[in-house]
């Protein structure tokens, strides 16, 4: 539903005008801090919903690790921060023992000093963890999961058991090389496909089972290279076969011949440009707009939503979401949460928070702190309470300071805003912001971000063009070239043996570079106003007015197609 429009305001970024509405003003009200009976009014943004979308997003990396050594101990360890970061970097399981207290790096607030200045003076001495992680078991190479077993190169995901090379893959077993892939097994590179099992090659798929190629088809199985089908079975490029001639057809194509896989890739993509497709990813949704919102309500200008209620502005948020504005990132049961990037899991009331999580509630400008109740600008802290700048304070004490110190940022022009763009700790083009808003390096060094590029040996490295067009005689491992980047790239034994499992040819780019490719087809966050290509009624989309594909209204398409 609309909006009334109280005010239009100028992006401080990019000048773009952008509105700010009744609701905006009421959410911002009903966050506003009280301390000792003094309210302390959150202002409307200064920029624009998409610009306030980069820079949270620039403080969020998806899919990199790096080797470095611990600052603590000297021994070599896998870290989302590179060895460029001004801060201690620690194993997780360092940070959150018992063996040091953050409270020793505590300083006293300077009223006459920049409060973002002294955060950040704060911040370059706490020890931070090299990973996110939470009740994992044998997943030393993964970040930003929780409650997984046996995974390898797996990142944003909870609930997953032996999977290798996914992101999002979110209650999934025995997966590979899947993105937004959820409560799946035995699946090989898909993208956005929700309870499948042995589905390879796939996208926007639900409930299908033992095919290849498929796009938007649900309930389906022993199909290829088919889009748009429901509860068929034994198809090939939409026809209609018998099993007899459907399993002579798979007998003919050798699936971990790259050359083949590309041909049949290229003729189903062909296939699907001639069919429509819904504007947009919805399902059990009521007044929603965005793109792949799930089991929702009352949530706008959202993407890669699931379970959530009366949200603005959020980004890849599950499980209980509610009452939330410009958050992004995880979830996990939330509510009253504001300008905030990966935090979750039991949180209420934080606000301009990064890495908040369990149980914690009334934030303000806190990193990396756990289980925390009223704090503000604090570092690592871990079951605190009344503490600013990592100082212990009594609980007057907290609330006769809190108003003085909020009022100094609101004269300096920070209170209100997210940490600076600048101050990420993650180089530009590894950030989930580079994903969304990308830039170049050029365009990354003058706003004043990092950049990370890898220095490229190509010492025993083999040319993926000289790879086998199908599987290696013997499952030893080997370090091959990217054909996208050049970079080299290790495929190990273990690897090859999955593979070989899925009956699938080698990869020929790196691991990130696979990834990024799927995640192309998610499409982007960017919303455009264009028309059904069968009604001609508006429909706000993702997909740019120069996409080829032709697009429905997604209640159109399920009245056409069903279930």
């Amino acid at each position: 539903m609309q909006q009334p429009i109280v005010g239009r305001r100028t992006c401080a970024q990019c000048q773009a005008t952008f509105e700010v509405t009744d609701d905006d003003l009421a959410f911002l009200e009903k966050i506003g801090p009280i301390f000792g009976g003094v309210r302390c009014d959150v202002p409307p943004p200064t920029l624009c919903p998409e610009c306030r979308l980069q820079r949270r997003l620039a403080f969020r990396t998806e899919i990199y690790v790096y080797s470095r050594p611990s600052s603590s101990t000297g021994q070599p360890m896998f870290s989302v921060y590179p060895t460029s970061v001004p801060f201690p970097v620690v194993p997780i399981e360092e940070w959150s023992g018992d063996g040091w207290d953050p409270l020793r790096y505590g300083r006293d607030v300077d009223l006459f000093q920049s409060f973002f200045s002294q955060f950040f003076a704060l911040q370059r001495e706490v020890p931070q963890p090299a990973l996110t992680a939470t009740r994992n078991e044998n997943c030393e190479y993964c970040n930003n999961l929780s409650d997984n077993k046996n995974c390898y190169m797996v990142f944003n995901t909870s609930l997953a058991e032996d999977c290798m090379y996914c992101e999002n893959a979110w209650g999934s077993r025995d997966c590979v090389e899947c993105t937004h892939t959820r409560q799946s097994e035995l699946c090989y590179d898909c993208t956005a496909c929700t309870r499948c099992y042995a589905l390879q090659s796939s996208e926007y798929c639900e409930d299908c089972q033992e095919s290849t190629f498929l796009s938007l088809c649900r309930s389906c199985k022993h199909c290829f290279g088919c889009v748009n089908l429901r509860r068929r079975e034994y198809c090939i490029f939409n026809e209609q076969k018998t099993r007899d001639e459907y399993e002579a057809f798979l007998h003919g194509f050798d699936a971990r011949s790259r050359r083949q896989r590309a041909e049949m890739d290229q003729r189903w993509r062909e296939l699907c440009l001639r069919h429509p497709r819904p504007h947009a990813i919805l399902r059990q949704t009521e007044d929603v707009s965005g793109n792949f919102i799930l089991e929702a309500k009352d949530v706008h200008d959202s993407f890669f939503i699931q379970h959530g209620e009366n949200l603005r502005h959020c980004f890849n948020l599950h499980e209980g979401i509610k009452d939330c504005r410009d958050y992004s990132l995880f979830g996990r049961r939330a509510e009253l949460i504001y300008e905030c990037a990966t935090c979750g899991i039991d949180i209420q009331r934080l606000a301009f928070c990064y890495q908040c999580r369990a149980g914690s509630s009334d934030l303000l400008y806190c990193w990396h702190c756990d289980a925390c109740e009223q704090c503000f600008g604090c570092v690592s802290l871990n079951h605190k309470k009344y503490c600013i700048l990592n100082k212990q304070y009594t609980k007057e004490e907290y609330e006769a300071l809190m108003p003085k110190l909020i009022e100094q940022m609101r004269q300096a022009g920070e209170w209100g805003e997210f940490f600076p763009l600048s101050r990420t700790p993650h180089p530009y083009n590894r950030s989930q912001a580079q994903r969304h808003f990308p830039l170049t390096k050029n365009q990354a060094l003058e706003a004043g971000l990092t950049w990370h590029e890898e220095p490229v040996s190509m010492t025993e490295a083999i040319d993926s063009s000289a790879l086998p067009d199908s599987l290696p005689q013997t499952d030893d491992s080997m370090i091959v070239q990217s054909a996208l980047s050049g970079r080299p790239f290790k495929i190990t034994s273990q690897e090859l043996k999955r593979y070989r499992q899925f009956n699938v040819p080698l990869p020929r780019m790196t691991y990130d570079e696979r990834m990024e490719e799927r995640a192309k087809k998610l499409g982007g966050i960017h919303l455009y106003d264009r028309a059904c290509a069968k009604t001609g009624r508006p429909i706000r989309t993702t997909y740019p007015p120069e996409s080829p594909f032709i697009l429905w209204d997604r209640d159109v398409y399920e009245q056409e197609f069903g279930e």
